[in-house]
Parts: structure tokens; sequence; C-alpha cells
């Protein structure tokens, strides 16, 4: 499953990340841009009066890949 990964500055110039799981994959760039910008200037998510949110920087999908090793679902214990 691709994830979708915004990048945003906030008040502080620290970077800040909101992903989305269940984002469609067909996005482009004019949509994404705009509905960032929307999040930054609702600052919903203020945090003692810093919005982490502030500045759209940019946006990528992410896509992960996970190799076991041991454990999990995958293997049985013998007793």
């Amino acid at each position: 499953m691709k994830q979708l990964d915004m990048e945003f500055k906030n008040e502080d110039g620290k970077i800040k990340h909101m992903r989305l799981n269940y984002a469609s994959q067909t996005l482009d760039e004019t949509t994404v841009k705009t509905a960032m910008q929307t999040i930054a200037d609702l600052k919903m998510f203020e945090i003692e009066t810093v919005n982490p949110y502030e500045v759209p920087v940019k946006a990528q999908y992410v896509e992960r890949t996970v190799t076991p090793i041991f454990g999990g679902d995958a293997e049985k214990v013998a007793e």
C-alpha cells in the first residue's frame, strides 16, 4: 500500500509530516498543494499556539516493503 506523505514546516522551522494511508494514488500536484495549503490555513492542529503544519514543503507517495526475519504469524513455535 502506498502512503501519501505531506511535509510541512512548522512555525519554529522544524519539519513535520502528515501521512495518510488511504489517499487516492492519482492525486495531481495542484490538488495536493491546494489541500496542504488549506490544512495550513485552518490551523486546526495548533498546539500551544504553534501551528505544526504552517508551510507546505513537499508531498510524495511512499511505499514500504517489510522483509520478515522471524516471528509473527508465518512461523509456528514447536512444542
